[in-house]
């Protein structure tokens, strides 16, 4: 199983987003998930994994990000 981190931080306006860098054989992708609340976010990586993203045998780890962090 591959693994990669999830970068999650909470924007001005209050949306949680989340983005990771996938390395798939097509190349490397940016994977973005937006949600209202942190449970929505971690829902939509869950199905995402499921089916959405098509890819087998990967995982998220989560990494809170903070502001001064998300503006690096």
């Amino acid at each position: 199983m591959t693994q990669y981190k999830l970068e999650i931080e909470q924007d001005s306006t209050g949306t949680w987003v989340g983005t990771s860098n996938l390395e798939l054989e097509e190349g490397k992708i940016a994977y973005i998930v937006i949600g209202d609340t942190l449970e929505e976010l971690r829902k939509s990586v869950q199905e995402g994994i499921a089916g959405d993203l098509d890819i087998e045998g990967i995982s998220f780890e989560e990494v809170f990000l903070t502001s001064s962090e998300a503006t690096k």
